[in-house]
């Protein structure tokens, strides 16, 4: 059985139902390209590919060097609202926009239950290499490499452009010069 974006789009679009808290979301792999999404018109997936990118850099490197291990989860909280952004195995993220005085324990919850179908979906549509996506990941063990191609060509996606993305950043006030690729 092969998974659709529009499969996918239904969890997201059924984890927004059931907590409306969540006003936008899509699961977007670490390199920015968007698996789905079930975003308002006012949200551009180039904007949401942009910031995964750059929060994903920064919450590996504070993982890294101040708590140890892998980025799991990083919530920001801002003027008008939250984003969480969550671990879907090692390369796909889950990331949402949340409102202001959102019910945080209802959000945390309803995700927690949705990334078991995401991480579910993942799996059996092959998104990672042969070796990669075990059923370690339930047991919070390392998983090892998306593979990309095969992530690209199952959904036809499309990544945005490296100036495309210093274009958003810049934008969005976001220093990108300190921001460099990991080399894996």
């Amino acid at each position: 059985m092969v998974a659709s974006p529009e499969e996918i789009r239904r969890i997201l679009k059924d984890l927004q139902a059931s907590t409306p808290d969540i006003e936008a979301s899509a699961l977007v792999s670490t390199d920015g390209a968007i698996i789905a999404s079930e975003l308002p018109p006012e949200i551009e997936e180039a904007k949401i590919s942009a910031v995964t990118i750059a929060m994903v850099f920064l919450g590996e490197k504070s993982t890294k060097n101040l708590a140890g291990g892998e980025l799991k989860q990083m919530h920001v909280k801002g003027e008008n609202g939250h984003i969480l952004l969550t671990s879907i195995g090692k390369k796909i993220m889950f990331i949402g926009k949340i409102r202001e005085n959102a019910k945080m324990r209802s959000v945390f919850l309803n995700l927690k239950k949705t990334e078991g179908k995401l991480a579910e979906i993942a799996k059996r549509e092959a998104l990672y290499d042969k070796n990669s996506f075990s059923d370690d990941y339930f047991s919070n063990k390392k998983t090892k490499n998306l593979d990309r191609n095969a992530l690209l060509k199952k959904y036809k996606l499309k990544l945005p452009s490296d100036e495309m993305i210093l274009k958003i950043l810049e934008n969005s006030g976001i220093n990108y010069k300190d921001i460099r690729r990991s080399k894996q």
